[in-house]
Formats: structure tokens, C-alpha cells, sequence
């Protein structure tokens, strides 16, 4: 362990005697409410036993430079753990869309099973684990929980594909009336399979909060306009890698297929690839929570309304006695009360407008989804293409990324040198820069997806896909080349002001929320986002010929322009009155006995 030095400003003259501690981390020397840390290696001058001279002006360069450097080294472990998690899980969700289309391959039934089963699953309980979380007492053992039931799940959906060709017979050649409920033990099998898929997504969501709500804001610490490295770039990063996973993981899984001659061989790679993975994931959780203490703090009990109402009803249920007597009020509580309970307090949040309009965008199919790659494929487009054009949705997803901070960065700055006052610099600057930006994304998403849809409407309405798919050699007459440029470019552009717009509210939601209903707010908003994804998948259920996809880009442009329409208002009442500033994640409230 390096000693360290704590140096408090001192009002005037050039150097600060301080007394020389010995901290486990610097973010304890942070949390003590210090305003400058400082290591101590012996080379600066001692006068006395305990005491160190620090010249601000000589030393305070290479003091910034040490505490980034070291702050930087923080978040590359917990994005270490972040890539690790995610690439289990994305790996697991693209290899089970090829193992139920290998063992369902005459019709969508299954498929059809699968995905409705994850949906509504995450729209009844995604609530209820964000609850979870905020009402768990520990960060380190929550977080493992979410990672031990999301890799076992995976690991125990690959047994079950292994187990599969046993049941389904090897050799036998798949009858067209063949499904995954044709005989008792393929049922049970693939009802297990289900209810392994709905702990992974139910264990990703809990993962997601856990992580985005719970620890990162603990590890920023408190808001200030000054700050280097806040919630804006290290949910960049996060996304950044999202993104980055679900390129490539995808790519290697036809390498490791080829490589083996059965499919037993590389569903065991993917099993013994996802037990490691999950190993070094541990290592590293506990690795950051260690370096970390505020990690290993006992969350406070919070005394607000919300939380007092949820304890209410936790002890009414638990007080309930044993028995089938007992059941009907247990599922009063279950059902209706714990659940209303939440989403009563998800719209006692001021910011829940900000929320919704977020929860809008699944509603839209003016996206890179499974239904307008569909559409396009039915009106006449090259596979090729639609892959060149999802690459280049996911470039610009990852400039988005790059685009916010630096974005964020230069508001930042022109609204503190605006500011007439420090209470202003600090309460009001960084909830009107998220803000603005925020606005700023949606209303790009909007507007590049105008011509988006006007090109959809005149491929329904107009062009046939003979006439699309037409060769011909004048570039002026052919839709080959300007139909497709202008559609994938401005579809594409739609993402980068998605995104901006996506981190604002993430971190909106990490700094405008009481500590103790973040994850339940987000969860409460994922349970919006699927039902709002259900409504997507009735819509072209309903609107299913080709003819008719145009009504549902026009539905999808005027959903969006609600969503802008609802998040601007919001952001405009909410910036002049007092929900703009930051509720600040002070440390020295977690490490109490560290002051000076």
C-alpha cells in the first residue's frame, strides 16, 4: 500500500502543510470530503514527522494527471466485466436463434414461442427486478447473483441442446407437422429451454441495472461541471462496447461451427468458453468491488415515501400465514398491489415523461429490425446490401458514442462560462447540457427519418421489385443505386441522433432518481419498453403485406415525432425549474469515518 497525502485548500499562499495518512484507495482519500490528493513517494519535501509540503502550482498538473491515470485504470477493469458479460450473452442469443431454426426448420412457431415467452416475461418482471435491487442491501453479491444465474442458464440451455437430437431422434428427417410440443418429451424439454431463456433475459436485465444504476453511479461520485470522466463518457464506452459485441461475437460463431463436424462439438466449446468467461468475470467483479470500498458499503436505508410504502407492503406479505388459506391474499399482493405500488411511483418521478418517449421507440420499425429487413428483402433488395447497410447502422452507432461526450464536453463549457454564479455553475449546467443534447438526438433520429419514409411509401405504392431489381446501365434511371443510398444513409444517420438521445436519459435516470428507486424506475421502464415491443409485433401481424409496410413506417415517423414532442416539453418545464439539478453521489456519506 502507498502512503498518501490528503492536502486541504488552504484560503491563500502558495503551499499547504497537511497531515499524512495512510487510505486504502484514493477513492477513500476522495471520500473524505478532501478537496486535492496527492501519493507520497519520499521525493516531496517533509517538514517533520507527518507533515508534507505541495506546491499547487508546480505539482497541481501532475496531481491531474495521476488521478485520471488512475481513474482511467478503475474503469477499464469494470469494462473488462462489462465486455465479458455481455459477449456470453450475445454469443448465447445469436447461437439459439440457429439452434432452434436447426430444430424447428419447417415453420416460425417455435421461434414465434421463444420470443413472446422472453417479451412478456421481461414486461411483467423487469419491475419487480429493479425492486430487487434497490431493496438488496450489498452492490458485490447482488451483481454476482446476476451473473451466476445468467451464465448457468446459458450453460444449462447448451445441455439441453445437446441433450435435444436424443429426443428428436438422430438421422430422422423432420416432418412438416413436426413442433416443439409434438410429444411429451420434447415439450417438457423445450419448456425447459424457455424457462432457461426467460432467467437469461430476466438475469441481463438485473445485470444491466445493477451495473448502470446501482454501481456506476457510486463509482463517479458527485456531479460537478468540472468533472473529467463523468456518467456521459463512461455510459459512451458502455454502449460503445454493447455495440462492438454484437458485431463480432456473431461473425466467429460460423468459424467455430466449421471447425467442428458436429454440432455436439461446438455447442461443448461454447459451454466450456462460457464457464471460463464467467470465472474471469467473478475475478474481475471482485477485483473492482475490493479497489473500491464504497462498493462494499451497506447501502443506506432511505426514508422516502416510495421506500417506506414498499417495506409496508414487504412486511404485510411476509407476515401472511403458511398455507393454501393464504394464497388468494398472497396473490393479491404479488399480482396487483407490489406491482401497482410501482408503477404509481414510476410516474411520481418527475422525469417519467423523458422515460416514456424512450419506451415510444419500440413501437417503430424504421430501424435495423427483423421486420423492415424483411420488407426489404421482400420488395426486391440484395442480401448483400442490407448486410453492407447494417454495418454501416452500427458504424455510425459507435460515432455516437464519440460524437455525445465531445458534445457534451462543449456545451459543458460554454454553460459554465455563461454562469453568473458557482450554486449555478453546479445545480443547473449539466442537467441542461444532458438536456439539450438529449433533444438534439431525438430530433435527428426524427428528421433523418422523413425521407426514410417517403422512400418506403414509394416502394410500396410505386416501384415493383422487378422494377428495383432491374439492371440496367444509365445510373439516372436505375433505383438501384440512389433508392437504396438514400434510404440506408439517412436510416443510418437516424441512429447516431438515437443514441445521443438513449445516453441522456440513461443518464438522466442515474442522477435526476433517488438512490434507492433507480433500478426500479428502470425497470418499471423496461416493462414499458416491451409492451411497447408487443404492440410493434401485433402492428405487423395486422399491416403483414408488403403493400402495407408503408402505413407502418408513416405510424413509426409520427410515433417519433411524439417522442420528440414529449421529451422536448418535458425537458423544457424541467430545466427552468428545480428537477434540472443533479442529485450527487457524495462519498464521504459512505465512508463516514474518512474526514480530516
Amino acid at each position: 500500500m502507498v502512503p498518501s497525502i490528503i492536502v486541504g485548500r488552504a484560503s491563500g499562499g502558495e503551499d499547504t502543510l497537511v497531515d499524512v495518512g495512510n487510505v486504502s484507495s484514493f477513492d477513500e482519500m476522495h471520500g473524505s470530503g478532501a478537496e486535492d490528493v496527492l501519493e507520497f513517494d519520499g521525493n516531496h519535501g517533509v517538514e517533520g514527522d507527518g507533515f508534507a509540503r505541495w506546491n499547487r502550482d508546480s505539482d497541481a498538473p501532475k496531481l491531474r494527471k495521476m488521478v485520471s491515470r488512475e481513474e482511467r485504470m478503475k474503469w477499464w477493469r469494470v469494462y473488462a466485466m462489462h465486455f465479458l458479460f455481455m459477449w456470453n450473452s450475445r454469443t448465447f442469443e445469436y447461437v439459439s436463434i440457429f439452434l432452434v431454426a436447426l430444430a424447428f426448420p419447417k415453420g416460425l412457431f417455435a421461434t414465434s414461442i421463444r420470443g413472446i415467452t422472453s417479451t412478456v416475461s421481461a414486461m411483467l418482471c423487469a419491475s419487480a427486478v429493479g425492486n430487487w435491487i434497490d431493496r438488496s442491501p450489498s452492490r458485490l453479491p447482488t451483481l454476482l447473483i446476476t451473473i451466476f444465474l445468467n451464465h448457468a442458464a446459458i450453460v444449462a440451455s447448451y445441455c439441453c441442446w445437446l441433450y435435444w437430437p436424443i429426443i428428436a431422434g438422430y438421422g430422422e428427417v423432420t416432418s412438416e407437422t413436426s413442433g416443439p410440443f409434438s410429444s411429451l418429451s420434447k415439450g417438457i424439454v423445450y419448456g425447459l429451454i424457455l424457462f432457461l431463456d426467460v432467467v437469461h433475459d430476466l438475469s441481463a436485465i438485473a445485470n444491466r441495472l445493477s451495473l448502470e444504476r446501482d454501481w456506476v453511479p457510486v463509482l463517479v461520485g458527485p456531479i460537478t461541471p468540472e468533472i473529467s470522466y463523468g456518467l456521459t463518457q463512461v455510459n459512451s464506452v458502455m454502449v460503445r462496447i454493447e455495440l462492438i459485441v454484437k458485431l463480432i461475437a456473431p461473425s466467429l460463431l460460423p468459424l467455430i461451427m466449421h471447425t467442428f463436424n458436429s454440432q455436439e462439438g461446438w455447442i461443448l466449446l461454447l459451454a466450456a468458453m462460457t464457464i471460463v468467461v464467467w470465472a474471469i468475470e467473478v475475478w474481475c467483479a471482485r477485483l473492482v468491488a475490493r479497489e473500491n470500498p464504497e462498493l462494499q458499503e451497506l447501502k443506506k436505508p432511505s426514508i422516502d415515501s416510495a421506500t417506506i410504502e414498499d417495506f409496508e407492503i414487504e412486511d404485510q406479505f411476509v407476515h401472511l400465514k403458511p398455507g393454501l388459506h393464504s394464497l388468494p391474499q398472497k396473490m393479491y399482493f404479488v399480482l396487483y398491489q407490489d406491482p401497482a405500488a410501482r408503477l404509481r411511483h414510476y410516474f411520481s418521478i418527475p422525469m417519467w415523461p423523458a422515460s416514456i418517449s424512450m419506451a415510444l421507440l419500440q413501437l417503430t420499425v424504421l430501424a435495423y429490425s427483423a421486420t423492415l429487413i424483411t420488407h426489404l428483402v421482400q420488395t426486391g433488395f440484395s442480401i448483400s446490401s442490407i448486410t453492407v447497410a447494417r454495418a454501416s447502422g452500427a458504424i455510425t452507432g459507435l460515432a455516437s458514442t464519440v460524437i455525445t461526450p465531445w458534445l457534451v464536453g462543449v456545451l459543458r463549457g460554454r454553460y459554465i462560462r455563461g454562469s453568473s454564479t458557482e450554486d449555478e455553475k453546479d445545480d443547473a449546467a449539466e442537467g441542461r447540457v444532458v438536456r439539450t443534447v438529449g433533444m438534439w438526438g431525438i430530433l435527428l433520429q426524427f428528421l433523418c427519418l422523413i425521407p426514410v419514409v417517403l422512400v418506403l411509401w414509394s416502394l410500396s405504392s410505386a416501384i415493383s421489385p422487378e422494377v428495383l431489381s432491374r439492371e440496367t446501365n444509365t445510373s439516372t434511371s436505375s433505383p438501384q443505386f440512389l433508392i437504396p443510398f438514400i434510404l440506408f444513409a439517412f436510416l443510418s444517420l437516424s441512429r447516431v441522433g438515437h443514441y445521443m438521445n438513449s445516453l441522456m436519459v440513461q443518464e438522466l435516470g442515474q442522477v435526476e432518481i433517488p438512490a434507492s428507486q433507480r433500478s426500479t424506475f428502470a425497470g418499471t421502464e423496461q416493462s414499458f419498453k416491451s409492451l411497447c415491443e408487443l404492440c410493434h409485433w401485433a402492428a405487423t401481424v395486422v399491416w403483414d403485406h408488403p403493400s402495407q409496410f408503408k402505413w407502418l413506417a408513416l405510424g413509426s415517423l409520427i410515433v417519433t415525432g411524439s417522442s420528440a414532442v414529449l421529451f422536448g416539453t418535458w425537458a423544457r418545464k424541467s430545466g427552468k425549474g428545480q428537477d434540472s439539478g443533479y442529485e450527487s453521489v457524495p462519498l464521504n456519506d459512505l465512508e463516514e469515518d474518512n474526514t480530516i
